[in-house]
């Protein structure tokens, strides 16, 4: 599970130079940090304006759920691409894809087989500082009319990097990532018309590149 990222912030030209969009928000509505049982919101290029950047809350609520949205987001921080045709939260956003700009992700390895000890890994692309994660998008209307925009990040079984870094289930033999986009795949992403099954690890692979973060910086980024 991916539930800890950040997204550089530090000037919104980068994003605009970056994906050729323009934004739609105020750049200082999001923290570059983010932890996704917060939910917070997230600069997203959705495939139902790819020339346009906006917020979006991570972890979908399908546009059918009946139910308070808490019932629901944090089980959907993630989507397995395998399970696209099977989850009832996947089912009916499957076209509805999206972008989600990236600096690194983290994940825990663990030191022995029950994670007393851990270290926490930085994972970012090999060759862009701004990557892509691919995701799905999802507006949701609450029985209050309130209209939540939000979105998962998408994963896919691990390669050999991440199935050293993401071994908390390695007696299992489950090792899984989220689905990382080289930059020249990213528009391939957004177009619903190219099968989703095309982007999965080992058939696609995408060039990642991962690091041990000292336990201070860690501490101080509040990730452990």
């Amino acid at each position: 599970m991916c539930n800890k990222r950040k997204a550089y912030s530090s000037d919104e030209l980068v994003y605009e130079k970056r994906y050729n969009a323009s934004l739609l928000f105020d750049f200082s509505d999001f923290e570059s940090y983010m932890d996704a049982f917060t939910h917070p919101p997230a600069p997203i290029l959705s495939n139902d304006d790819p020339e346009a950047i906006s917020l979006r809350n991570w972890g979908v609520v399908p546009p059918s759920w009946k139910k308070p949205k808490e019932a629901i987001w944090n089980g959907t921080i993630n989507a397995k691409l395998e399970y696209f045709a099977k989850r009832y939260a996947w089912k009916e956003i499957t076209h509805q894809r999206c972008l989600v700009p990236t600096s690194e992700y983290y994940e825990h390895h663990w030191n022995d087989a029950k994670g007393r000890s851990k270290t926490l890994y930085k994972v970012r692309h090999a060759e862009a500082a701004l990557f892509s994660i691919a995701g799905l998008w999802s507006d949701w209307v609450s029985p209050e009319g309130e209209v939540l925009k939000t979105y998962t990040l998408v994963t896919t079984q691990a390669n050999e990097i991440m199935r050293f870094v993401h071994n908390k289930d390695a007696q299992k033999d489950y090792h899984r990532m989220p689905l990382m986009l080289n930059p020249e795949d990213e528009r391939e992403w957004l177009d619903p018309k190219n099968d989703y099954n095309d982007f999965a690890f080992p058939k696609y692979q995408p060039r990642l590149s991962a690091s041990p973060m000292e336990p201070p910086v860690a501490t101080q980024l509040r990730l452990f």
